[in-house]
């Protein structure tokens, strides 16, 4: 090998590297500048027009943020959802799953204003969720009493009445995390 051929092959990997360096540099750099610039800027959370704001939600009114499960943490874990489901009303399997995922946003929604320690240990600790059937909905209401009096997040799904079932009928009652 001559001298000329040793420094055209240091040449053509030092290019390699520095294209590979580019590409690389591209890859990273251009989605975070991206997402920095292009961003639509956040609403300032003190301002009184934020329509976002869950003290308004109608599902969060009489939610207490200061009662006993408010200083709930990861040293209280583990955390489950449970939903449980009115077999009374003969609900299919698709509503059944639909009505659990009302009581399970419904719950998360109430844990973040109630428990928000408790909701971030649940989410740590991999969201676990049991369902459980209920034969009847007085027993649901003890339930839901009985998980109230324990400063759990509850919530009580009353349906719509637009598909299987008569409007107002409690259908899950989600409990926790």
């Amino acid at each position: 090998p001559t001298m000329t051929d040793s420094s055209s092959a240091s040449t053509a990997s030092a290019a390699v590297a520095t294209e590979s360096l580019l590409y690389f540099l591209a890859g990273t750099l251009l989605p975070t500048l991206a997402f920095l610039f292009l961003r639509k800027p956040s609403k300032d959370k003190t301002s009184s027009e934020d329509d976002d704001d869950d003290d308004d939600d109608e599902d969060l009114v009489g939610v207490k943020a200061d009662g006993p499960s408010s200083k709930w943490g990861m040293r209280h874990a583990p955390y489950k959802m449970v939903l449980c489901v009115n077999t009374s009303l003969s609900m299919g399997k698709g509503k059944i799953a639909a009505q659990c995922g009302h009581a399970a946003v419904g719950c998360y929604k109430r844990a973040l204003k109630q428990c928000p320690g408790g909701l971030a240990a649940w989410e740590r600790t991999g969201c676990a969720k049991i369902a459980l059937k209920c034969p009847e909905e007085e027993e649901m209401e003890t339930i839901a009493v009985k998980a109230m009096s324990l400063d759990l997040p509850v919530y009580l799904v009353e349906d719509a009445g637009r598909t299987q079932i008569a409007a107002g009928s409690r259908t899950v009652l989600g409990i926790g995390p």
